[in-house]
């Protein structure tokens, strides 16, 4: 019998196409899963409405959709990440996690912040599953959810799961003559801005040819601002991700700062190597080896996409199996 299946979506509503990404893949693995059944969306970017409200109990399942939402401090629905609040917990309960991060490594003022602090604990208990394991992507987020009380399996980002041995065999082995790479408009001081004039200056005497692909508007205006020595060269990718899949689709290598684009690229069958601007790439990284890069270690680049290594990931299938198995039979979970 076709059933309802309520999804939280990180791409409505968002400016930001690794948002797209992501929810490709959790579409791909959740239509799996339950082939008979209807995934009726809601955003997590804009406030829950009175329809969503009405699937809360009506609904087989309830998922928020792999991203890095979670969050230590309560903050005013209208400005969260994910805008979901104790009046939307008291009409949708019980959601459950698909590959779910933390947003940061932030230490909250013990003083300041500690009733923002119990707050959001209230609120997730509230509001996120008890009886099912929750889906995340890295051993931080996993530490986090089990302070709060959640049993959690670190299944690593969703956009990773069917990143198997067979998949990682058909990468090539050497430097491409192309590269696409990625900047990240919200990290945009000093220290960014020197490091991504150095990242794109060492991929242009590097490659023959340099791509970089917008993934959210305001990466134009950031790239404007650089000072790059034949900065002409570079190519802008629109901003979508049918541009994006187009130029994977010719021999490249990814080099940038997005995380997803560059998980994309492996989902392409292309080499990608990830800078480090914040800490999702970090915990991913530290847990299944993707490889990654510094920002603070970018005088590197050179060497790294001159000497490229074999990519050797290490995705946890069995949690991810473990994760998936509890849906099996859905009825004994009632």
């Amino acid at each position: 019998m076709t059933e309802r299946i309520l999804l939280f979506d990180t791409s409505q509503t968002s400016e930001n196409l690794g948002d797209y990404i992501i929810m490709d893949s959790v579409n791909k693995e959740l239509c799996e899963l339950f082939p008979e059944d209807l995934l009726i969306r809601t955003p997590t970017h804009d406030t829950v409405g009175k329809f969503a409200h009405s699937w809360g109990d009506r609904t087989k399942l309830k998922f928020v959709g792999g991203s890095n939402l979670l969050s230590g401090r309560f903050t005013r629905r209208d400005v969260a990440q994910w805008r979901f609040g104790f009046h939307d917990a008291n009409k949708i309960h019980e959601i459950i996690g698909i590959a779910l991060g933390w947003q940061s490594y932030r230490q909250y003022n013990r003083l300041i912040d500690q009733p923002f602090v119990a707050a959001q604990k209230h609120l997730y208990r509230k509001s996120l599953s008890s009886k099912y394991l929750h889906s995340v992507r890295d051993s931080y987020t996993q530490k986090k959810l089990e302070e709060y009380g959640f049993q959690s399996i670190n299944t690593a980002c969703v956009t990773m799961w069917r990143l198997d041995i067979k998949k990682l065999n058909q990468l090539p082995l050497c430097k491409a003559n192309k590269v696409v790479t990625t900047i990240t408009d919200y990290r945009n001081d000093e220290q960014y801005i020197k490091a991504y004039e150095s990242m794109l200056t060492t991929l242009l005497k590097t490659y023959n040819q340099v791509a970089l692909w917008i993934q959210a508007p305001p990466d134009k205006e950031l790239i404007d601002r650089l000072n790059i020595p034949n900065k002409s060269r570079i190519q802008l990718i629109n901003p979508s991700l049918e541009a994006y899949d187009e130029v994977l689709s010719e021999d490249v290598d990814y080099v940038g700062t997005r995380l997803h684009a560059g998980i994309r690229a492996l989902q392409h069958n292309r080499r990608a190597t990830i800078i480090e601007v914040d800490n999702r790439a970090t915990e991913i990284a530290k847990d299944t080896n993707l490889p990654v890069l510094s920002m603070k270690n970018i005088d590197r680049l050179k060497e790294v996409v001159e000497h490229p290594t074999p990519i050797d990931l290490h995705i946890p299938f069995d949690e991810i199996k473990r994760w998936k198995q509890q849906f099996s039979p859905y009825k004994d979970k009632e």
